[in-house]
């Protein structure tokens, strides 16, 4: 796997070169649908790594929960064992109760689109309930910001 982090007018984005499992396919051979949420998963653990806030630290160490609140998935193109890929993960709206995160995975070979994904996530603490994380969490708000600002 092979990350990188780049900087965009819009967000912050993170880019992975990756190859698919064999454990990621269904019984035709190709990736199984509902795998892509967990590769988005991945996209997003590996974007905070990058910017320098871990996931696991930043949020729940942190009493931090962060829960989706909506995903979508558009299919393109299958992707099938051992075939090389490139998941792009985008933090392409960052506000104080809601995150938005953007997904374009593309063939290695030829840079068509495989999938598009989209994931909608609010901040809730230990007990459930919704949170400004401006106001709960000013210092890593201030983080978050500056980091977007660049």
């Amino acid at each position: 796997m092979k990350n990188r982090s780049v900087g965009t007018f819009q967000g912050i984005s993170n880019e992975q070169e990756m190859e698919v499992r064999w454990g990621d396919c269904d019984a035709a051979g190709i990736v199984y649908h509902a795998r892509y949420f967990d590769l988005f998963t991945d996209g997003r653990v590996a974007l905070f790594k990058q910017i320098g806030l871990p996931y696991q630290q930043t949020f729940h160490e942190q009493g931090i929960v962060v829960v989706v609140v909506e995903a979508s998935c558009r299919y393109r193109k299958n992707l099938k064992p051992e075939e090389k890929y490139i998941l792009r993960t985008t933090l392409a709206n960052f506000g104080r109760t809601r995150m938005i995160f953007e997904y374009v995975i593309n063939k290695y070979e030829d840079r068509s689109v495989a999938a598009e994904g989209r994931t909608v996530h609010t901040y809730v603490d230990d007990t459930g309930k919704p949170f400004d994380l401006k106001k709960k969490r000013l210092d890593l708000w201030a983080k978050l910001e500056a980091l977007i600002k660049q």
